[in-house]
């Protein structure tokens, strides 16, 4: 589980780094636009996912499914697949939705 959690915040400090090395980098020409903003739309999900993924740890609720997509969104997103790693995100986020919180054997919310 501490593995599940350690994966899911090291991908929120790589989203977080990836997202602060674009914003310092220069002007791009024109006809790199609308592939910058279809990146920076797929990035954002990315991001937004993470930080859901990371709420969801924090309330005790099992966020592994959901971390799966992101990374294999992540994954998709570093071999320039947009609309895969899209998909994954989009597919994150109907797992994030889905969840409970997690149930120790006495039957109540497990604490962390």
């Amino acid at each position: 589980m501490n593995c599940l959690k350690k994966l899911a915040g090291s991908g929120l400090v790589l989203v977080l780094a990836v997202s602060t090395a674009t914003a310092w980098g220069q002007t791009m020409p024109q006809s790199t636009a609308s592939t910058v903003s279809a990146t920076g739309n797929v990035d954002s999900m990315d991001q937004d996912v993470a930080l859901k993924i990371s709420q969801a740890w924090s309330e005790g609720k099992d966020a592994s499914g959901a971390a799966a997509f992101q990374e294999n969104g992540e994954i998709a997103l570093s071999e320039g697949n947009q609309q895969q790693a899209r998909r994954y995100f989009e597919a994150a986020e109907r797992e994030l939705a889905r969840l409970h919180p997690i149930q120790t054997s006495r039957g109540t919310s497990a604490i962390y």
